[in-house]
């Protein structure tokens, strides 16, 4: 049985284990450090089956992430008919009609932060400045967060960014944006916090979406950019090639989602709730499920030349980074729209954007589900 997660040589060069075990045992059990067995799922259409499959569910981490925390975690809306509840009315108010409403604004925040960053002395750190700056930005827009609440939001986001792989910490900075999302929804009555309401979600569950919002639109977001980059200054072809052709940013923030993912290999666990045939193995109930989007996105079976990074390619059915069937990302929409405009943006204004160190050395961190560039200095 083979240990889990595989070790990596570089960032987006996924362990060879990935390819052997799509063509030989695309399901199949892997040990994990801290002794306890798992599923690992590699091949692109049984991790779509897990995302889609009912009885594949969070609940179990749920219960031991909210313990006796003042979130919890999404728990009271994991089960099937809340779940479908909630996904209904939550995908009608952040809707993509609703996302291109938000392009206008978003491009205008993109231009502030390159104004801010154009200030800076050279080189400029691109994760700082940039890629966890912007998304905080956009979510205090989104929400129409007043200026007396930012605060709370702020303190929130250097917390989860100090907080790397301890769960006591990640535990900690969700209580200090519980406290900040509960003060906003029983202040603020408009945009999409008044849309929700009048869609019939009660006041713990506009929180409760505003908290599941914000992690996922800050961190997630920040990772691409930080992730996108990288990929990008690793193939400097294909970096001069978007920052020539703007039309081109579409297909290349899909191929940027496919290829430059660099996950810890435990996002999305789910546990089984029946035996459920998949892969040609029969996996009990109870057992710990794992899947792997980054080897799904390098599925040799639904794409060609997977391995290649090429932007012009780029389409949303050659990846599942946003998820599928009801566990799609609500925030996908308006995710595409953020990234297009960032990356977009950016490469207008500073066409000759170029890493300032190394790109094979340039310093990883690792929080619970992501690894991402720790630092990533550039000039312009």
């Amino acid at each position: 049985m083979r240990s889990y997660p595989f070790a990596r040589k570089c960032p987006f060069e996924l362990p060879e284990e990935f390819v052997w075990l799509r063509r030989n045992a695309p399901v199949s059990q892997v040990a994990l450090r801290n002794g306890a067995t798992a599923w690992l799922v590699t091949r692109h259409d049984d991790v779509r089956q897990v995302f889609a499959d009912e009885r594949f569910s969070r609940r179990e981490d749920r219960e031991r992430a909210a313990g006796d925390g003042p979130f919890d975690f999404g728990l009271s809306i994991a089960d099937p008919e809340a779940h479908l509840r909630w996904r209904r009315t939550v995908g009608a108010v952040f809707s993509p009609g609703q996302a291109e409403t938000m392009r206008g604004p978003i491009g205008e925040l993109v231009e502030d932060v390159l104004d801010e960053m154009a200030g800076l002395p050279a080189p400029v750190d691109l994760m700082a400045a940039f890629a966890f700056n912007l998304p905080l930005k956009v979510i205090l827009r989104l929400f129409r967060v007043p200026p007396d609440l930012r605060p709370g939001f702020e303190s929130w986001a250097r917390a989860l960014r100090g907080a790397g792989a301890s769960m006591a910490a990640f535990g900690e900075a969700m209580r200090h944006l519980h406290g900040a999302a509960s003060e906003l929804v029983a202040r603020v009555d408009e945009g999409p916090l008044a849309d929700l309401r009048q869609a019939g979600l009660s006041e713990k569950e506009r929180c409760t979406t505003v908290m599941l919002m914000t992690v996922a639109g800050y961190e997630t977001a920040a990772v691409q950019f930080g992730n996108g980059f990288l990929a990008l200054f690793q193939h400097p072809d294909e970096l001069a090639k978007l920052a020539k052709d703007p039309a081109l940013i579409v297909p290349a923030v899909e191929e940027i989602l496919r290829y430059a993912q660099s996950g810890t290999g435990f996002a999305g666990k789910t546990y089984t709730t029946a035996d459920v045939e998949l892969g040609g193995v029969t996996i009990p109930a109870g057992s710990a499920v794992l899947i792997s989007v980054d080897s799904a996105g390098r599925d040799e079976a639904h794409l060609e030349r997977p391995e290649e990074f090429d932007l012009s390619r780029g389409a949303a059915r050659h990846h599942l980074s946003f998820g599928y069937g009801r566990h799609f990302c609500l925030g996908a929409p308006l995710a595409r729209v953020e990234l297009q405009e960032g990356f977009g943006r950016l490469l207008a204004r500073w066409p000759g954007l170029a890493p300032a160190v190394d790109v094979g050395q340039v310093p990883m961190n690792a929080n619970l589900f992501n690894q991402y560039p720790r630092e990533l200095l550039v000039t312009w």
